[in-house]
């Protein structure tokens, strides 16, 4: 089979309600290479049975640039910021993403190295 897809492994890590969670309640999601964060964040958000998806939220990658959609831009693209519909998912890619800014729910996100069967 062709290794079209990538594997990426989310494990909630924090809650403003739970405090640090142990074990860590994780996923593993399947994505298309062509995957934009955006689409990773209602992907995290369904996996994490959370329906509501209006609710503030952002990725963090590793070198602190933070991913958010564009719609919450005031004009410009904020500093160190980048569009979550353009942003794109890549391999080995280490990152966090928080929903919900006021509950806080914190996550661990890993892209594996390789691309995933399917």
């Amino acid at each position: 089979m062709a290794r079209t897809h990538l594997a990426i492994t989310v494990e909630l890590v924090h809650g403003v309600h739970t405090g640090d969670l142990w074990p860590r309640p994780s996923r593993v999601l399947i994505a298309a290479r062509t995957a934009a964060f955006e689409q990773l964040g209602k992907a995290i958000d369904d996996a994490f049975a959370r329906w509501d998806h209006n609710h503030l939220h952002e990725f963090t990658l590793a070198d602190g640039t933070v991913i958010i959609p564009v719609r919450w831009w005031d004009g410009e693209e904020p500093d160190a910021s980048l569009d979550g519909a353009k942003a794109r998912l890549r391999p080995g890619e280490q990152f966090a993403y928080t929903f919900d800014l006021g509950d806080n729910w914190q996550h661990l996100c890993a892209v594996a190295p390789q691309r995933a069967e399917t």
